[in-house]
């Protein structure tokens, strides 16, 4: 039988479809702004000396106060280079030099992060520069006997081990070390030439002179300093690299002729006609061509042509298929059976299956055994560099006869970014504090050790060998730490002796950098266009990192804390405020949260945020890791305050602190409050069913939330609750009526109370399956909603989330009566999705929910929050709702929920976030007053009511990056307007992030459960 003829397209069609299966994690970017930000952070995590008040890695303290004293010179701050506690100057020098060279080539794509990198800069030259000023024809270059740091397993900030200091001088020469201090300084004055001129000057000049006493007295440091220098940081390649590599540097900064001179005169005895495949801390030749290749390419220098030859042949070395590719990569999991398919497939088949095989290969370059990710990174850095200066002056590669264009330095270069970041066989990333799954043993004294904060007596330098030898992770994450990494197959041994493997390195970090910046901006540029075909069928498979977006909507409500804040407080630009709050009516009220853009406690928000970040753990705890805990710190800082507020005097509960109508007529930090702080109350002759109802379901849930981890507290949060649930339903009436204008407009309860009544009975019942409640819902439930459809779920009208709520018990079989529970909430979910015959809900033409203009997201994060809890409950009891003659199942609900979640993580028509910190792209200016004022360490007086208008009228962005605050949002279009004036769209508020915090943790634990 003669086969039918098959058209190109149809041989096309079936492997774009099936690779497209295999490989749509290949298109899937990383948060690459969210990995920049922690690489930065990584160098906090390494400082020496005094911290400064923004330290963000609070478990770090001040350490080695007294470096240099011995020798009546100041060595303090600096940098410990990797896991332990010396301060190693050639290391730290190329760190600086590559950690400028990243802001000087991508800085533009850092973002809010360049004026964390500038600082992180900062550090090291201010100790680079007291190092090379203190003695003339001297330069100090390490602080700490390696020998014995090494037999010593102790906190930085306990150090007892020798602080001896060493230095090179013309008597003993170090031109390696001196050349790449050179070269440090005058990398970081280009960084600081426009923001801080002066220093920029200092550290040009400072550099000139380092470099002429490197070049004067010539020898290595590790023939002047031998074993305290060797074998830990020995300057294998000599001292003639660094030369060449430091003079081309402030040639770079200053343009001075006479550098030009001695390159020109000087290059071919120092390196310039090796080929040299390697860049790291010791030989910089591939750097100092790659670095001078621009001269030749913007045409300013054409005797340059030959390091535009050497920086070719570095790169063919690299890419596989170059005639002279020689580079070593890690060969990953094989794929070597191609499978059968029809004989009319095969040709196609065979090269779309070398590229298949590609993407499951493991493919990390590899040099060696010992710390192998910092040649990784160093080289990403060198192909992207070496990539923009190709595209910027229509380059190519040189291979022989082949050539390769920007694109294909690009591609490799984000294959070991991405390989580095999680995309490899393990499916690990190696950047600590980054994506799901990533080391737990790293080998660093003070991130294994507890810190000072947890364990304040000192651990001294044999009883910590205990903190090195156990199994558990270590107690502080090394946020943005990269590690040596796997070996030649991919395996990787997360064990904290095997520092090979798991101890981090600044120089590791520094290179990377400039990467992540990249990619930040222009992550998908390398892609080749016959991939891009597949790519379209890849969008219903693409995960965000919600793993991170769960993180910072976490982290985010310590940006609205009120009261006196906690040592571990990692929004450090917040300060303490409100610390007398209660004190006019004798009555402790310190504590809770501002709920939005302004300066007052409001109870009834403040509560509803309670109930769902408690409902969230209770839900979808299981999902959240190591966030769990931080989730719980978030429920217990309200819990505190209404505990305070439900329990100070008798029949009463406080329900507000400040006046709204005072407060918004000021823009002031909160830590410089000083507009009325009025506290407001219901009680028995002043009724507030609504807020007290409430606060008893905040109560409840928060005592299910503690209930295993803290049974004492759990127990304190019940009866309460209990308490404040007969003030409520004894002494009914709305705080609406009892408080008027200091609640209207702002969250009157449009509702009324019987809403809260039933919601907070259904907590109670919940939290003690007490029968006393169920009776009560039983009897109360027709006139208290339980007959109403409503479509809205919010801190105002509880009707539907009691339903949901309540539901579970009647699908698994409890509570019988409870059906009309699961009916409601079907027709709930009907008016939702499209295709059901009840479908009324309105979504913009990116297909967010819409339900008003002003403060939509609430209405998205609930829903989204409660169409995972009603689907978890449904998988849980087979269960699946009923919409007329149509069915739908908890799949649906999932698919739906996760539209709306990845609409406020980006995926929508602007490509925008609305999430602040999470993402490439995200709004700037917040209508916050917190963030939008300068903090108080860059600002420390007192900013009066009227002077913060001029924050609030700025169009600049916000100075303190509010992380993980969800905005009101677009509106019904799916426009948004990044105005700080535009309160409707760019304000957040706790209570849109507390359901989210829920629904990010479910796709946290299942990114791809819509697929």
């Amino acid at each position: 039988m003669t086969p039918a003829k098959v058209s190109l397209m149809q041989l096309l069609l079936v492997p774009i479809l099936m690779l497209s299966l295999c490989c749509c994690s290949a298109f899937d970017s990383h948060d690459y702004s969210d990995a920049l930000a922690k690489s930065i952070l990584f160098f906090e995590g390494q400082r020496s000396g005094k911290l400064p008040s923004n330290q963000r890695l609070k478990w770090r303290g001040d350490s080695a106060l007294t470096d240099g004293s011995s020798y009546h010179v100041d060595l303090v701050g600096g940098y410990y280079d990797a896991g332990d506690n010396v301060k190693f100057g050639l290391p730290m020098a190329f760190t600086t030099t590559l950690l400028s060279w990243s802001v000087i080539e991508f800085g533009s794509s850092m973002q809010s992060q360049i004026e964390n990198a500038k600082a992180a800069i900062r550090w090291s030259t201010d100790y680079l520069l007291k190092a090379a000023t203190a003695t003339p024809d001297t330069l100090y270059v390490q602080v700490g006997d390696p020998n014995m740091d090494h037999r010593c397993w102790e906190r930085p900030e306990d150090m007892d081990t020798p602080r001896n200091v060493y230095k090179v001088s013309s008597q003993n020469p170090g031109s390696d070390v001196a050349a790449e201090t050179a070269s440090a300084l005058a990398a970081a004055s280009i960084v600081f030439k426009d923001s801080d001129p002066s220093y920029s000057t200092k550290l040009l000049q400072t550099a000139m002179k380092v470099f002429d006493f490197a070049d004067r007295y010539r020898g290595s440091y590790s023939d002047s300093l031998s074993s305290v220098v060797c074998p830990f940081y020995c300057s294998y390649s000599g001292y003639h690299d660094e030369l060449l590599w430091g003079a081309s540097w402030i040639h770079k900064a200053s343009e001075n002729s006479s550098y030009l001179s001695y390159i020109q005169s000087n290059g071919h005895t120092l390196g310039a006609d090796d080929d040299d495949y390697s860049f790291s801390w010791d030989d910089k030749r591939i750097g100092t061509k790659v670095l001078l290749s621009k001269g030749f390419l913007d045409k300013k220098v054409e005797e340059f042509q030959l390091y535009k030859v050497h920086s070719d042949n570095y790169i063919c070395s690299l890419i596989p298929g170059s005639p002279s590719f020689q580079a070593q990569y890690t060969a990953g999991q094989q794929h070597d059976h191609f499978p059968s398919f029809s004989i009319y497939f095969y040709p196609v088949f065979e090269s779309w299956w070398f590229i298949y095989k590609s993407f499951f290969a493991g493919g990390l370059l590899y040099k060696g055994s010992e710390s192998n990710l910092q040649y990784v990174t160093t080289t990403a850095f060198l192909l992207l560099t070496y990539s923009k200066y190709l595209n910027s002056y229509g380059g190519v590669a040189s291979c022989g006869s082949s050539t390769f264009t920007a694109k294909d330095l690009i591609s490799l270069a984000k294959k070991q970014v991405d390989y580095i970041l999680g995309r490899n066989p393990a499916k690990m990333s190696y950047m600590v504090g980054f994506g799901e799954k990533y080391p737990q043993h790293v080998h660093h004294r003070g991130s294994s050790l507890p810190s000072m904060h947890t364990h304040p007596d000192k651990i001294t330098c044999s009883n910590g060998f205990q903190y090195l030898y156990s199994g558990s992770p270590n107690p502080n994450v090394l946020v943005g730490a990269i590690l040596g990494g796997p070996d030649d197959h991919d395996s990787f041994s997360d064990d904290r002796n095997k520092y090979q493997q798991s101890e981090p390195a600044t120089y590791i970090n520094a290179p990377f950098v400039g990467a992540l910046a990249f990619f930040a901006t222009t992550p998908l540029l390398f892609v080749p266009i016959l991939l891009i075909l597949s790519s379209c069928f890849c969008s219903a498979f693409d995960s965000h990192d919600y793993a991170d977006a769960l993180e910072k909507s976490i982290l985010f409500f310590e940006g609205q804390r009120s009261g006196k804040l906690p040592s571990n407080q990692r929004l450090t630009w917040r300060g303490d405020s409100g610390l007398t709050a209660g004190s006019t009516q004798n009555v402790d009220l310190v504590g809770g949260y501002y709920d939005a853009g302004d300066n007052v406690i409001f109870g009834l928000p403040l509560a509803f945020t309670t109930t769902m970040l408690s409902w969230s753990v209770i839900e979808f705890g299981g999902s959240m890791k190591h966030q769990v805990g931080h989730a719980r710190d978030a429920i217990r800082w309200s819990t505190d305050y209404l505990l305070k507020a439900a329990t100070a005097t008798p029949d009463t509960l406080y329900v507000q602190v400040g006046d709204p109508n005072v407060d918004h007529k000021c823009w002031q930090r909160p830590e410089d409050l000083d507009t009325n702080r009025n506290v407001y109350k219901v009680s028995t002759q002043n009724p507030g069913s609504d807020v007290a109802a409430e606060t008893a379901a905040a109560l409840a849930a928060a005592s299910v939330a503690f209930k295993k981890t803290d049974p004492s507290y759990s127990s304190k949060l019940l009866q309460t609750a209990k308490k404040v649930f007969d003030f409520a339903d004894q002494h009914r009436g709305s705080y609406s009526d009892s408080l008027s204008s200091v609640v209207c407009p702002f969250y009157c309860s449009y509702s009324g109370y019987n809403d809260e009544l039933l919601w907070g009975a259904a907590w109670l019942y919940r939290a003690t399956k007490d029968n006393k409640y169920l009776s009560y819902i039983k009897s109360n439930g027709h006139t208290d909603g339980a007959d109403d459809d409503d479509f809205s779920f919010s801190w105002d009208d509880k009707r539907v989330g009691t339903k949901i709520l309540l539901s579970k018990f009647f699908l698994q079989k409890t509570v019988q009566e409870f059906q009309s529970y699961k009916v409601h909430s079907d027709n709930y979910v009907c008016t939702l999705i499209p295709g059901s015959p009840s479908f009324n809900s309105k979504y913009t033409p990116g297909g967010l929910l819409f339900k008003e203009m002003e403060c939509n997201m609430q209405y998205v994060t609930s829903t989204a929050f409660l169409l995972l809890t009603y689907a978890k409950y449904l998988n849980s009891y087979h269960g699946v709702v009923s919409c007329g003659s149509s069915t739908f199942q908890a799949k649906d609900l999932i698919s739906l929920a996760k539209k709306q979640v990845d609409y406020i993580l980006g995926e929508n028509p602007s490509k925008m976030s609305y999430m602040v910190g999470f993402g490439a792209k995200y709004p700037q200016k917040v209508h916050h007053r917190g963030s939008s004022i300068p903090s108080k360490h860059t600002h420390p007086d007192p900013i009066a009511c009227n002077d913060g208008f001029q924050h609030l009228n700025s169009g600049s962005p916000n100075p303190n990056v509010l992380v993980g605050a969800i905005l009101g949002g677009p509106d019904q279009s799916d426009n948004f307007s990044d105005d700080r004036n535009n309160h409707q769209q760019s304000e957040p508020a706790t209570y849109f992030n507390a359901p989210f915090v829920g629904a990010l943790a479910f796709f946290a634990a299942t990114p791809k459960a819509s697929s």
